[in-house]
């Protein structure tokens, strides 16, 4: 049973919440509407123990923007990539100014799909409508396991459907030769790395010589949660290519010195296509940007006939529809090599 005590000129609360621990908090000047709180307190945790509800009501009704910032101090905990940490603390704020949530009992379903309509309307693409929403989504679920929210309200709201063709392409694998070939080093070794790796520009540029495992029997870059875009702990393999490529280029290098210098910039890559011959855009709009060597990666796997789920795992997608229907290229995939594999229905034996 909870009781009331006076200090300072105010009423002050003393009860046992629903995990059991005491609490001790100020109340109200006011006898009666301290009385009140430490009433909705102990009939909070009440429920909270009985199953009826699994957050505490009470804790949804702080500032929203106290909730965030904990998540985004979570976030820093969890290793996060600064970056990402900031444009999700930009996406969450700006959800709020929007649409005027004080607190996570505004935050309600219908809320949420009308700022993603407000997304739209202002041209933003389905893509990172998306963004927003799995911003969203996730700030939602960790406030639900924190129990100062009931439910998510981003479950019930539906993904905006991406359409349209695609911008980028993939290298064909006598072009991504003809522009090693062109390539000077320190690039050239770097175009490898990426090719035949898939890493995202920001992982690269981030790997230290003490991230690779080249004298093991299976030579691999291990990436630190920090690093990776899933926030995930992985392991990418080298092809012996690569891991040649790599210790002729390390030197006297320490563990602690970063593997590229630089990753190269457009400029460098668009003078680099242009020495090796290979246009920037197809004749269907869509250009060849560093980011198009992991479609290339993708690519590759799926004319090798690897097995899609062992290419899902190396190109390190959480869905296999992103590797086999976004990155893996169908315009280099041997469609027609595959058709006339077909038995005849006319010929007869």
């Amino acid at each position: 049973m909870g009781r009331l005590y006076e200090r300072d000129g105010k009423w002050w609360l003393d009860y046992v919440d629903a995990t059991g621990k005491r609490v001790r908090k100020a109340g109200a000047k006011d006898k009666s509407v301290a009385q009140k709180m430490l009433s909705d307190a102990e009939t909070a945790a009440e429920k909270v123990k009985a199953g009826v509800l699994h957050a505490d009501p009470r804790e949804a009704r702080k500032p929203y923007l106290s909730h965030v910032s904990d998540y985004i101090s979570d976030l820093r905990r969890r290793g996060r990539d600064g970056m990402y940490v900031y444009n999700v603390r930009k996406h969450l704020e700006r959800a709020a100014t929007e649409q005027r949530w004080a607190n996570l009992t505004m935050c309600s379903q219908r809320s949420v799909s009308g700022y993603l309509r407000r997304l739209h309307d202002e041209g933003l693409s389905p893509k990172t409508v998306n963004a927003h929403r799995a911003d969203l989504s996730a700030f939602f679920a960790w406030c639900v396991t924190q129990r100062v929210m009931e439910a998510n309200p981003c479950e019930l709201v539906p993904k905006s459907a991406v359409k349209g063709d695609k911008t980028r392409r993939a290298l064909s694998v006598p072009e991504i030769k003809r522009l090693l070939g062109a390539a000077p080093e320190p690039r050239r070794t770097c175009y490898l790395f990426l090719v035949y790796t898939g890493l995202r520009r920001s992982e690269a540029a981030a790997l230290t010589h003490g991230h690779l495992h080249l004298e093991v029997a299976n030579a691999h870059v291990e990436l630190p949660p920090s690093l990776t875009k899933s926030g995930r702990a992985e392991a990418v393999p080298l092809v012996p290519e690569v891991v040649a490529a790599l210790q002729a280029s390390r030197g006297e290098r320490s563990d602690e010195d970063p593997v590229f210098d630089a990753i190269p910039l457009m400029e460098e890559f668009r003078a680099d296509l242009k020495a090796a011959g290979i246009e920037e855009a197809d004749g269907r709009g869509r250009k060849v940007v560093l980011h198009s060597l992991r479609h290339s990666l993708a690519t590759m796997l799926v004319t090798s006939s690897v097995p899609m789920a062992v290419a899902q795992r190396i190109m390190r997608h959480r869905d296999i529809k992103l590797t086999a229907e976004v990155y893996a290229d169908e315009a280099l995939l041997p469609l027609s090599a595959a058709m006339s594999a077909l038995p005849s229905l006319t010929r007869t034996a």
